[in-house]
């Protein structure tokens, strides 16, 4: 549920100035825990939703690279390292 009201919200609300800082908050402290592999996690969806919508964020790599260390979500951590090696 989580992770469609992030998608929404990511889509809906891209051009206010918060919906940013929100992404980047829910791609690092959602409390999402995977209990099947069809589940979406908003970490996720927020991460796919900064990548696409602010291309030139700053903090992007270094988002990623967190991620990529740290989720404890094996799919998080993996989406976040096909996507660094895409934009490094």
């Amino acid at each position: 549920m989580r992770q469609v009201a992030v998608q929404e919200l990511a889509k809906g609300w891209k051009d206010e100035s918060w919906i940013l800082e929100f992404l980047c908050d829910r791609a690092t402290n959602d409390l999402f825990q995977r209990q099947k592999d069809w589940e979406g996690n908003p970490r996720l969806t927020a991460l796919e939703a900064i990548i696409k919508q602010y291309p030139n964020y700053p903090q992007t790599l270094i988002l990623l690279r967190d991620r990529a260390k740290n989720d404890l979500d094996e799919q998080v951590r993996k989406f976040a390292n096909k996507k660094l090696k895409q934009l490094e």
